[in-house]
């Protein structure tokens, strides 16, 4: 064999061994984690303002959606407010800049702004 073909051999490999990856095609985009560590399954008991600000976009809204499930369980009693991702978004950045804040919990956050979401949309 030679060189030019047994380049172009090995090419035809790499690129099958890469599959649709290579080509920016249609594997989807991985899932971010939520910030914060993680206990049974759930970060939501855990997360802290310092890895809010640690974290990025995707990973922050993956936060704000695990917070949510914990608060709004479907076999809970009864149903609590939920805050808009924006929204949501909006009071972790507002509250978590803030350095004495590095240690506060997003869910006691989250939960603590809920039980005023009535009140703020009546408005």
């Amino acid at each position: 064999m030679t060189a030019r073909r047994t380049a172009g051999v090995l090419a035809l490999v790499a690129a099958l061994a890469l599959g649709p990856a290579a080509c920016g095609g249609d594997s989807p985009e991985p899932e971010a984690e939520p910030v914060g560590d993680e206990l049974v399954g759930s970060v939501a008991q855990l997360a802290q303002c310092s890895d809010w600000v640690e974290g990025n976009r995707a990973e922050r809204l993956a936060t704000i959606d695990d917070v949510r499930e914990q608060i709004n369980l479907e076999d809970g009693t009864g149903e609590t407010p939920q805050l808009s991702d924006e929204a949501a978004y909006g009071l972790f950045q507002r509250t978590c800049v803030n350095d004495y804040a590095k240690t506060f919990r997003l869910y006691k956050i989250y939960a603590r702004a809920t039980s005023f979401a009535s009140f703020a949309e009546s408005e």
